[in-house]
């Protein structure tokens, strides 16, 4: 049972503050002037409320031991069961704001600006709120899992949230990439790259969480914290610093030629 915060991950919380903080401000420098400040926004956020719950985690405040103990009548009396295990709850708090975010910056890639209302905005809305309640659903239901002593109440919630996790990949790999191929191969070549890039950083979460402490107990907590820093900081910073530049870039071009 693991209950008590190491040194190392401790260490490993502080590497994620500390490289979160410096991606936000990363984020603002390089998409300074950029005509579309959405995505400097929405990356900028991602990595700010990143580097809050990473502080909260490295000072001890995001995390909450679940314990559960069974009575039992032995020959030597009654006899307890204890059964616990310490939760980075903040992890979950970060990504039901923080993946809403990175799905809207990748979403407004491929979507063309709207220029009236009618049944064109309806769709839009209803395509943005469908992958947005999906991915909060994701996250909540993964959280159910991690906060579960019960296995078979554990792998339950964890199937229900990778059925959400299928859902949004669904939908940002079927409507919205067809969506962006009609916008021109520039913008289709920079939603396909992000999308993969995304894709796969996304499909280590679920694998992380069936290995660690949450899930089977394969690996030690230790590494799961580092392995958890080290993905969460390539898919906020990371993919941040791709997204603003690669729209910057896309800005740019489309600017000369035009003056052209």
């Amino acid at each position: 049972m693991e209950t008590i915060m190491t040194s190392s991950q401790e260490t490993w919380l502080w590497i994620g503050t500390a490289g979160m903080a410096l991606g936000a401000l990363a984020i603002q420098v390089v998409g300074h002037g950029m005509k579309e400040s959405h995505h400097r926004v929405t990356s900028f956020f991602v990595c700010a409320i990143a580097a809050c719950l990473y502080l909260l985690m490295a000072q001890g405040q995001g995390d909450i031991i679940v314990s559960k103990a069974s009575l039992a009548l032995t020959p030597l009396g009654v006899g307890a069961d204890i059964s616990a295990k310490l939760v980075y709850f903040a992890r979950y708090i970060d990504w039901v704001f923080t993946t809403p975010l990175l799905l809207i910056g990748l979403v407004t890639v491929a979507l063309k600006p709207l220029t009236g209302g009618g049944e064109q905005t309806r769709e839009r809305l209803g395509l943005i709120g469908g992958i947005i309640g999906a991915d909060v659903m994701m996250i909540l239901t993964g959280l159910f899992g991690a906060l579960s002593l019960d296995s078979t109440h554990k792998y339950v919630w964890f199937i229900v949230s990778c059925g959400f996790f299928l859902a949004v990949l669904a939908l940002i790999w079927g409507p919205v990439r067809a969506t962006a191929a009609e916008q021109g191969a520039e913008t289709a070549a920079l939603y396909n790259k992000l999308l993969a890039i995304l894709t796969v950083l996304w499909f280590i979460y679920p694998i992380l969480w069936i290995l660690g402490t949450e899930g089977t107990g394969a690996i030690s907590l230790n590494t799961e914290v580092a392995v958890f820093t080290i993905i969460d900081l390539t898919a906020k910073v990371g993919f941040g610093l791709l997204l603003v530049t690669g729209i910057k870039k896309m800005s740019g071009s489309s600017a000369a030629t035009t003056n052209a």
